[in-house]
C-alpha cells in the first residue's frame, strides 16, 4: 500500500452558489466524481477556539494531531512560531511514519535561493512553513529546481509558472504532467506529501475568474492522478486547513468546514471517522498500522 496526501490550503466546503463559490462556477468533472464516489468527511477547523481558522495553527494540528490553536490561545496565520515549531519538531506525521519503518517524502520543489534563505539560521526574512519544518525535523532532503528539471518534483503552483517567472530556465508543465510527476515520485515511497496553496492566495483576491481557473487547474491535476493510481493499492487523502476560496465574496478565511477525502480500497473495510483536524494524523497512522499488521500475517 502507498499513500499520497494532498494538502490544499484554504479549500472549504461552501454553499452551492455559483456567484460566490468557484467550485460551482467552474467545470469540475473530476472533483464531482471524487466527491460523489469516495468518503468525504466535513471537518471542523476551528478546534474550539474563537475566530477564523488560520494556516499555521491549522496545519500544525493536521500534521501533529495536537490542538495548536488551544496551545496558543488563538488562531495563527502564516508560518509557525517558535512554540509551534517546537511542537512540530517533537512529533509529526513524517516522524511517526519513519518510526514505523516507512519511506516518506515531500514532493514539493523549493526555489534554490528561497531554500538557502529558509535554512540560514541568521536570515529571518524567510520563515519556514509547517510542512517545511516537518521536512527538516524528519531529516528529509528538500527537492530543488534541478529536481524539477529532472521531472522529480512538483512546484506548489502545479505548473511551475512561479519558478519560471523567478528567472529559472524551466519548462511549464500541464496539471496532468504534474500529476504524472507526483505519481512517479509516489512509486518510490510509502507516503508522499504534496502541498498546494494557490487556492488560499487566490481566495484572498476575491477574483472569480482567477478562482475558477484555479479550481479547474486543480480539477485537471486530481483527475489525472486518480486515472494513474491503482486504487486497489493506493490511498489518496485530500484535505485543507481552513476555508477561503469557496466563498469569493469575502477577502478573509471562512468558518466553513473543510473536506477530508480518504479514497482507496485499502481503507474500504475500516471504520474511519473524522470530525476535526485533530483526527487526520491518527487516521493516517491507523491506516498504515492496519496495513503493516495485515502484511505481517501474509
Amino acid at each position: 500500500m502507498r499513500m499520497i496526501f494532498i494538502f490544499i490550503d484554504g479549500f472549504g466546503l461552501g454553499e452551492k452558489d455559483s456567484l460566490r463559490n468557484p467550485v460551482y462556477a467552474a467545470r469540475t468533472p473530476n472533483l464531482d466524481y471524487i466527491f460523489n464516489n469516495y468518503p468525504v468527511f466535513p471537518t471542523d477547523a476551528s478546534l474550539g477556539i474563537a475566530g477564523l481558522p488560520q494556516s499555521a495553527t491549522g496545519q500544525t494540528a493536521i500534521f501533529t494531531g495536537l490542538n495548536a490553536p488551544e496551545v496558543l490561545g488563538r488562531h495563527l496565520s502564516g508560518q509557525p512560531t517558535e512554540t509551534l515549531k517546537a511542537i512540530i519538531h517533537e512529533n509529526n506525521l513524517f516522524k511517526e511514519l519513519i518510526r514505523r519503518g516507512l519511506k516518506v517524502t515531500n514532493a514539493n520543489v523549493y526555489r534554490d535561493e528561497y531554500l538557502k534563505r529558509m535554512l540560514d539560521p541568521v536570515d529571518r526574512t524567510v520563515r519556514p512553513s509547517v510542512t517545511s519544518v516537518m521536512t527538516m525535523s524528519a531529516g528529509l532532503t528538500f527537492r530543488m529546481v534541478e529536481d524539477y528539471r529532472n521531472g522529480m518534483g512538483v512546484y506548489h503552483d502545479i505548473t511551475g509558472g512561479i519558478i519560471k517567472d523567478s528567472g529559472y530556465d524551466v519548462e511549464l508543465i500541464t496539471p496532468e504532467e504534474a500529476a504524472e510527476r507526483l505519481f512517479r515520485i509516489s512509486l518510490e515511497h510509502d507516503f508522499t506529501l504534496y502541498e498546494h496553496f494557490m487556492t488560499d492566495i487566490i481566495g484572498h483576491s476575491m477574483d472569480m475568474n482567477l478562482a475558477k481557473g484555479e479550481i479547474e487547474l486543480l480539477d485537471a491535476f486530481l483527475g489525472r492522478l486518480f486515472e494513474l493510481v491503482n486504487m486497489d493499492e493506493y490511498v489518496i487523502v485530500i484535505t485543507s486547513d481552513h476555508g477561503n476560496i469557496e466563498d469569493i465574496s469575502i477577502k478573509t478565511h471562512t468558518m466553513n468546514k473543510v473536506p477530508v477525502i480518504i479514497a482507496g480500497e485499502p481503507v474500504g473495510n475500516m471504520d474511519i471517522k473524522v470530525t476535526s483536524l485533530l483526527d487526520i494524523m491518527p487516521v493516517v497512522l491507523e491506516v498504515f498500522d492496519s496495513f503493516i499488521t495485515r502484511r505481517a500475517y501474509e
